[in-house]
């Protein structure tokens, strides 16, 4: 295991009062200043660290910012319950996926913090780059969650999975970028809206080709809470 890997787990061994108290030091200057114009030197001067105790517990700056949205990721995840669906049919399939992108919508314009943390990920290349490998579990969630669509024959099944997945993926992050870059100023049901149609085009993507369903599932997509 390498140094980073090995300071990873000792920062998630810290007790929770000492690793919160660092993150959230650490999210303030990300949030006020974005990733490269953070400092990583005023975040150890207000969160009382030393630079020895800043090495044996994160190698740099970019890992103690993946450290700050790695624990974003997982408060959202946790509020809108990402487990995968349990349908019994393409329609209810594509309802209740449709329903889990609506709370993340819904989320993040109640919560400015966790959709501040977002945009910042989109504005800089290199906040990208430092969170990259937090995607990888994403995408295979991602993969699962269309395998489950494949297995009652809500989503096609006559291009490989992992191909499926990528393209999704692909799409869902573009969505993501637009969103989270782009309706700030939008109040929360034209964001919804926005979101509706959005899904509209992913299921146009995955739903299969002359499916019976295809042309009703977009109309039973439901969103708001």
């Amino acid at each position: 295991m390498d140094h980073r890997h090995q300071a990873r787990e000792r920062l998630r061994k810290l007790p929770d009062g000492q690793r919160t108290a660092w993150l959230d030091t650490a999210e303030e200057e990300f949030r006020e200043r974005g990733f490269e114009s953070a400092s990583l030197n005023r975040i150890l001067t207000r969160a009382g660290i030393s630079k020895g105790q800043a090495y044996y517990y994160f190698a740099d700056k970019g890992e103690l910012y993946r450290a700050v949205i790695e624990r974003a990721i997982t408060e959202l995840t946790g509020l809108i319950d990402a487990r995968l669906p349990t349908p019994d049919s393409a329609v209810s399939y594509w309802r209740q996926t449709g329903a889990l992108f609506g709370k993340v919508t819904t989320i993040l314009k109640r919560n400015d913090r966790l959709a501040e943390l977002g945009r910042g990920i989109y504005r800089e290349a290199a906040a990208q780059t430092a969170i990259a490998d937090l995607l990888v579990p994403l995408h295979d969630h991602l993969e699962r969650l269309i395998e489950t669509g494949q297995q009652i024959d809500a989503v096609r099944s006559d291009l490989p999975l992992t191909l499926l997945a990528d393209m999704t993926f692909a799409v869902a992050r573009q969505i993501d970028q637009w969103f989270a870059l782009n309706t700030q100023d939008l109040d929360e049901q034209r964001a919804l809206d926005l979101n509706h149609r959005a899904v509209g085009l992913v299921i146009a993507m995955l739903a299969p080709d002359g499916c019976s369903h295809r042309a009703g599932l977009f109309g039973h997509v439901t969103l708001k809470d």
